[in-house]
Formats: structure tokens, C-alpha cells, sequence
């Protein structure tokens, strides 16, 4: 077993989350029916703390997907797995989509994608917990970012090694 290596603690992220939810909120505040979809597994822990902290007119309507470019590996396949993909209907509705981490940007840019073709959103934002721009082979800049970090193995917070250590509630570098 490797060792974990404290790299954001749990308050520091839960205040860098309220002034994402602060910006966003600003962002969305008059738009009607905004939606948000957070991207499972990952995005849980920092889609949930999130929601608690916008603030708009219009409740927010949440959704779920389930993508993925690793699957049970450490590093990524390349090709976009979809596992679930099953919205209603979100014609041009104002979307703002949670992801855990943006590194390669594969399975985000198809996803927003997705989105624009199916849907023809309003407004299309991202916000993502981590961003490793030293990883990506598309060019994607989120609208939101909790962290940029360097190219790191992370987990915790919702992140995990093969499924595991998701519940840590703060996010540490994994060592071998």
C-alpha cells in the first residue's frame, strides 16, 4: 500500500468551494431553470458540498452522468466510456456541468459536445474540483476551477485509486 500525503486540507477545500459557489452563483443568478449534472463517480463529494453554497432565483435541477476515460486503470485509455447517459430533456436550458478532474479534457470536451448537440444549451459552463492543463491533449478551459495542480496521483474527496479512498475527506497525493 503507498502512502498518502495531505496535499489540500478539508477546510481549505470547503473554502475554496464556497467562493466557487459564490462566483457561479453571480454567474447563474437571473437565468431560469438552471441545471447542474455532475459527472459520477468522482464529482459526488464536491458536487453535493457545491449546490449548498449557489444562490439564484431559480432552484437548481439536478442530473447525473456517468463517464469515464479510465476505468479500473491509473491512467487513461483514451477512448470516452458512457456508462450512464440518460438526461431529460435539457433543450436550451443553462447548464453548468461538475466534474472531479479535468486532465487530458477527452471525456470532458465530449461531453460538453454531447451536450451542445443534443440539447443546444443557453449557457454552458464547466466547473471542475481539480485541473491538470500539463495533461490535456484537447483544448478545454473550465469555467470554474477549485485547484490546478501539477500531474499528480490524487485521491480523496470523492477521487480514487481503483475505487477506493473516495471517503477521505480532504485530497492527498498517492506515493508508491
Amino acid at each position: 500500500m503507498g502512502q498518502l500525503k495531505e496535499l489540500y486540507s478539508s477546510q481549505a477545500i470547503q473554502s475554496r468551494v464556497k467562493e466557487l459557489g459564490k462566483q457561479i452563483s453571480q454567474d447563474f443568478y437571473d437565468l431560469d431553470n438552471p441545471v447542474v449534472i455532475g459527472v459520477m463517480k468522482g464529482a459526488v463529494c464536491f458536487l453535493t458540498d457545491l449546490m449548498r453554497e449557489l444562490k439564484t432565483k431559480d432552484p437548481w435541477q439536478l442530473e447525473f452522468v456517468r463517464l469515464s476515460s479510465y476505468g479500473a486503470a491509473k491512467e487513461s485509455s483514451g477512448t470516452v466510456q458512457t456508462p450512464y447517459l440518460d438526461l431529460p430533456n435539457l433543450y436550451e436550458r443553462n447548464i453548468l456541468v461538475v466534474e472531479d478532474i479535468i486532465d487530458s479534457g477527452r471525456t470532458a470536451q465530449f461531453f460538453l459536445n454531447y451536450l451542445k448537440e443534443q440539447y443546444n444549451p443557453n449557457v454552458l459552463k464547466i466547473a471542475t474540483f481539480l485541473s491538470k492543463p500539463s495533461r490535456r491533449v484537447l483544448p478545454l478551459d473550465p469555467d470554474y476551477i477549485g485547484y490546478t495542480i501539477d500531474d499528480l496521483f490524487v485521491i480523496g474527496y470523492g477521487l480514487d485509486l481503483i475505487e477506493k479512498y473516495r471517503e477521505i475527506p480532504y485530497l492527498a497525493i498517492y506515493e508508491q
